[in-house]
């Protein structure tokens, strides 16, 4: 091999290796079907969920009941939601009602195991935690006693 060709060798592999890190990278960012929910665990519940402001991609809901607690929450207390159809998003009720204390009532099941929703929209180029994802068929905004 001349000192040519090795010289191009070096600069193909270079380039090969910079192509590979770079898709690499980007797919680690994004979730991918082995991240999405598969399937409902069976039994309705009906969950009286707070919205907290978080700037992670992370779930950004939780019980109302845990809400209050800011010593105590974990990390398992956080989920995400995921409507049943598209147009079921929260409603613009709930988030100019949020901070006099109503919350956003909804009823579903949770899927099994932890994943990220099916739609989720990326706030940062992080990869989105996986969490417990609760799959709501429909929803009231209710002010608690």
């Amino acid at each position: 091999m001349t000192f040519r060709n090795r010289y191009l060798f070096i600069l193909f592999c270079l380039v090969c290796l910079t192509g590979l890190i770079f898709q690499l990278k980007q797919h680690a960012s994004a979730p991918d079907e082995y991240d999405e929910p598969k399937r409902l665990s069976g039994p309705n519940l009906v969950l009286d969920l707070r919205h907290v402001k978080r700037t992670c991609d992370c779930p950004d809901w939780m019980e109302s009941s845990r809400f209050g607690d800011l010593a105590g929450r974990n990390p398992q207390d956080y989920l995400y939601l995921e409507p049943a159809t598209s147009d079921m998003e929260v409603p613009a009720s709930y988030w100019a009602q949020e901070d006099s204390g109503y919350v956003l009532r909804v009823h579903g099941q949770y899927y099994q195991g932890t994943a990220i929703p099916y739609d989720y929209q990326q706030k940062t180029d992080q990869k989105p935690e996986r969490a417990r994802v609760f799959h709501y068929t429909s929803f009231e905004v209710v002010k608690p006693e």
